[in-house]
């Protein structure tokens, strides 16, 4: 291929370099450390030194990329959107991570035609056995359910698969990715990986009409992502559904002789929640509507108190309680203060800057990226440097910048800690004091459970 007069459009883009390899390792690490938890399901299905497409559902900007990136078993190429390519700085820095620009409708019609020779790349990476990733809803969404699939991914799959025919090769290896919450830091993120489709499956079908087997490998596709994602079809009650989760997922494990907790096991039951409620949905919907009419009043009354549902399901903290958690912050304090002294730049920075920003969905990338690329390296390595001129003996910066990251981390634990006690505290006392809405509460989350547990069986 001769050189492109397209930007970003790096032929090798799999060939291993030193600034991907070198900044993998760390990326990986401050990513992980950005979730509370995180559980990958599913590795076994992932063929090993075969052309493979990753197709997972897309809801949270670069986040959904790096964690298909990071639970891989080798590395993986990615296409990305081309507004982001017009500097070829940043192109070159891109490329660098093995991401490539795809053009889209908005980036003009006359601009679509270069994607062929994206294609081209793509199907490259493929034959030499690498890995690729592709957000087979074309962009990002912030309702969790699996939207239209867009043709782009058939398109580089039957491509590749030419070489072989009807042989088995190319694999679309689907995934669901479910983040607890898709903006706050400290939260769980579970990756579900299914069995791959075999391309080959639909060549003969491709050679006759290769849009009618385009369509059935979408079809196929979509069938086989919507199991490994919460999909919630109804708009009219997905506020209640989401609510459910959160309200009635220990029930449902239960119901389900389901003894563990962990992301597989509250998602499993989740799935199972929604596959019933929809089916009363589609017998009756009248017992549903007023579920979601408690549901509706419960989540308004706990938002009017400033609170969350863990608050009412544990009745807040009592004064024993409360004052062993006071007593515990107050003793830490000095780690907290030295925490947030040293780490007040990274954290600060990046939640000004995504208030700017109006698509939610970019929140934690900008957050993560920050963190990554400016955060960590500058901030430390000024604020290190700074000391070790000070200070002088070389073994007490090293000290100092070994303790920067993990009091941070302390210091925003703290924070939670702090947080969860008043509003634990809080809430406790306005039971005792008989506020109107929190009593309401308590009883409005049972009678919720017991309805719940009613409509579905």
């Amino acid at each position: 291929m001769a050189k492109s007069n397209i930007t970003g459009a790096l032929e090798r883009i799999d060939r291993r370099n030193l600034l991907y390899h070198s900044m993998y390792h760390y990326v990986k690490f401050v990513f992980f450390q950005y979730y509370s938890k995180v559980e990958v399901n599913g590795v076994e299905h992932i063929p090993r030194k075969e052309p493979v497409i990753f197709a997972p559902n897309h809801q949270n900007a670069l986040m959904d990329a790096l964690i298909v990136l990071f639970s891989a078993p080798q590395d993986v190429v990615f296409l990305a959107r081309a507004d982001i390519f017009r500097k070829k700085i940043l192109a070159k820095a891109l490329n660098s991570l093995k991401i490539l620009p795809v053009f889209r409708m908005r980036d003009g019609a006359g601009e679509l035609g270069k994607n062929e020779e994206i294609f081209d790349i793509t199907v490259g990476v493929l034959h030499r056995k690498h890995f690729l990733c592709l957000m087979p809803e074309g962009n990002h969404g912030d309702h969790r359910r699996l939207r239209p699939l867009v043709k782009g991914l058939f398109r580089i799959a039957f491509k590749a698969q030419e070489e072989k025919g009807n042989e088995p090769y190319v694999k679309i290896v689907p995934a669901g990715l479910d983040f607890q919450d898709y903006v706050k830091q400290n939260q769980t993120l579970f990756i579900n990986y299914g069995k791959p489709i075999e391309v080959s499956d639909y060549w003969e079908q491709y050679v006759e009409n290769p849009p009618k087997a385009i369509n059935a490998l979408r079809d196929r596709l979509a069938d086989e992502m919507k199991p490994l994602m919460i999909h919630i079809e109804t708009e009219t009650y997905y506020d209640t559904y989401m609510g459910l989760r959160t309200l009635f997922n220990p029930k449902m494990r239960e119901l389900m002789n389901i003894k563990g907790g962990s992301l597989k096991d509250k998602f499993t039951a989740d799935k199972e929640m929604i596959t019933r409620l929809d089916e009363q949905l589609e017998k009756n919907e009248e017992p549903l509507r007023k579920l979601a009419g408690k549901v509706n009043q419960y989540f308004d009354g706990i938002k009017k108190l400033g609170i969350r549902d863990w608050v009412v399901r544990d009745r807040g903290y009592g004064l024993p309680r409360t004052l062993w958690r006071y007593f515990t912050l107050l003793v830490t304090f000095p780690v907290f203060l030295y925490g947030l002294v040293n780490n007040l730049f990274t954290y600060f920075i990046p939640g000004r800057l995504v208030k700017k920003v109006r698509d939610r969905q970019f929140h934690s990338s900008i957050k993560a990226g920050f963190s990554i690329l400016v955060g960590f390296p500058l901030f430390y390595f000024l604020q290190t440097l700074l000391v070790g001129i000070i200070t002088g003996p070389w073994w007490i910066w090293v000290l100092y910048l070994l303790s920067l990251y993990p009091t941070g981390k302390a210091a925003l634990y703290w924070y939670f800690r702090l947080k969860k006690t008043y509003r634990g505290y809080g809430f406790h006392r306005k039971l005792r004091r008989r506020d109107e809405t929190a009593r309401t509460l308590l009883p409005l989350r049972q009678e919720i459970i017991e309805d719940t547990g009613k409509l579905i069986g």
